[in-house]
């Protein structure tokens, strides 16, 4: 009678610590999905300061085309009453509103190539998050996406 106690007591021991242990698995499987959304966030945060990088770049150019334009029309008003000093600097200062109408266009394509980039993985990301959250089963470290962001700082 008592070998049946010590057995039945036994076995309940080892489910409980089995529960217990599942409910540690599940917990810590919780915390990484919940580590996950936060870099889905932060990556999504990041999405949105690159887009307002490009806005701000693309408003810049047009803002410096527009210079650029100026400063010809000013060279050709300077040109015909035959004033050649004036028209060169002119000119000078709309190849160099040029010049920079085109580091704008190359910031504008990196900018551009690093969105594409950032939303790729936003999308990797948010697939595993919801696979991760369907099957229910634990992660290991290694499913959480990298904390590093590198990015084109505004200037």
């Amino acid at each position: 009678m008592f070998d049946d106690l010590k057995a039945q007591f036994r076995k309940a021991v080892e489910n409980f610590n089995e529960e217990l242990n599942r409910n540690e698995c599940t917990d810590k499987a919780d915390d990484l999905i919940g580590a996950m959304k936060n870099e889905v966030t932060e990556a999504i945060s990041h999405i949105n300061a690159l887009q307002l990088q490009i806005s701000k770049a693309r408003d810049q150019m047009a803002e410096k085309g527009h210079m650029a334009e100026t400063c010809y029309r000013q060279a050709e008003m300077a040109h015909s009453i035959e004033d050649a000093e004036t028209a060169a600097v002119a000119t000078q200062y709309a190849e160099k509103h040029e010049r920079h109408v085109r580091v704008l266009n190359n910031k504008i394509d990196a900018l551009n190539a690093e969105l594409l980039f950032r939303e790729e993985g936003v999308e990797e990301m948010v697939e595993k998050v919801e696979k991760a959250e369907a099957t229910g089963v634990s992660l290991s470290i290694d499913s959480v996406p990298s904390r590093k962001h590198d990015s084109i700082s505004p200037s």
